[in-house]
């Protein structure tokens, strides 16, 4: 029975965990594109835009996945167990955020200094669905990359932790 109600704790944390996720993810994006107003490009229907946002939002779930997968077998917490998964669960999401949201701002900025040629943001604003469609790629590549880095450092600091 404990197993069951550790389930069905942890699935109402990752939907309410996976809407502020998304919703951070979208707000630390915005911060690393500053001269980007994604809110207007959306309601203008900038495919190209959306296209980026929706490869940042699948490639930061890539990267917080294995948070919500908790090791429990290791430790002796008797009862306890049930509250420290779930506190383990929330602080791995939360350095895995971090981290995600970290390596796919780096990687875009690197992927813009090595394409000087193109400014990524103007042919977002003008809805180029062929660079939207390649940073899309990008993110998703470098989500798919680091999510193994991300999650053993999640699960080594939650283990020194508790």
């Amino acid at each position: 029975m404990g197993e069951l109600l550790l389930g069905i704790a942890q699935l109402v944390i990752a939907v309410i965990l996976g809407a502020v996720v998304a919703f951070l993810s979208f707000y630390l994006f915005q911060w690393f594109t500053r001269d980007l107003d994604e809110w207007e490009e959306l309601r203008q229907g900038n495919p190209a835009v959306g296209t980026v946002l929706g490869a940042i939002l699948v490639s930061v779930a890539l990267v917080l996945r294995p948070a919500l997968a908790v090791e429990t077998r290791t430790w002796d917490a008797g009862h306890q167990v049930y509250v420290q998964s779930l506190l383990t669960e929330g602080l791995q999401v939360a350095i895995g955020l971090v981290l995600a949201v970290l390596a796919l701002g780096l990687a875009l900025l690197i992927f813009a200094a090595l394409t000087r040629g193109i400014d990524e943001i103007e042919e977002l604003q003008k809805g180029n669905l062929a660079v939207g469609g390649l940073l899309a790629g990008v993110i998703l590549g470098v989500g798919l990359m680091v999510s193994q880095a991300v999650s053993h450092i999640m699960t080594t600091v939650s283990r020194l932790l508790f």
